[in-house]
């Protein structure tokens, strides 16, 4: 055997091991690649609902967005007129207290004055009694 016949040899057997690791590569390749085309076309099914599904939701979101817009405005609003009309409730009670205070004690003023006299002629006619019937 010569050389040439040694190295031929050797380079049969190093072409028929590589085959053999190689063949079971692309084998496995080649159903990998099925499998992604598996994947891709059930993608494909599945995306374009979800896509449609998820733009009608995001549509939906938008539209209870403004509606909450609008009504937080509308409640601002309100809270706000409240807010006035609580104002001018507590300055209009301040400004009835102010004038009926002094008026209130005019009255209070009058009041005891009249008990007082009242008083004093009830008393009066008691000690004429007395004395006329004495």
């Amino acid at each position: 055997m010569t050389y040439s016949d040694f190295f031929s040899m050797l380079s049969a057997v190093s072409l028929f091991a590589i085959a053999v690791a190689i063949v079971p590569t692309f084998l496995q390749f080649r159903r990998t690649w099925q499998k992604i085309e598996v994947f891709i076309d059930a993608l494909n099914t599945h995306v374009d609902p979800l896509c449609k599904s998820l733009t009608k939701a995001s549509h939906e979101i938008q539209l209870l967005s403004i509606s909450l817009s609008d009504k937080l405005e509308k409640t601002d609003k309100v809270i706000y007129t409240a807010q006035k009309s609580a104002d001018i409730l507590l300055t209009t009670a301040t400004i009835l207290k102010e004038t009926v205070s002094p008026f209130i004690s005019k009255i209070g003023g009058f009041s005891t004055g009249i008990m007082t006299f009242a008083h004093f002629l009830n008393r009066s006619l008691k000690t004429t009694k007395k004395r006329s019937l004495i």
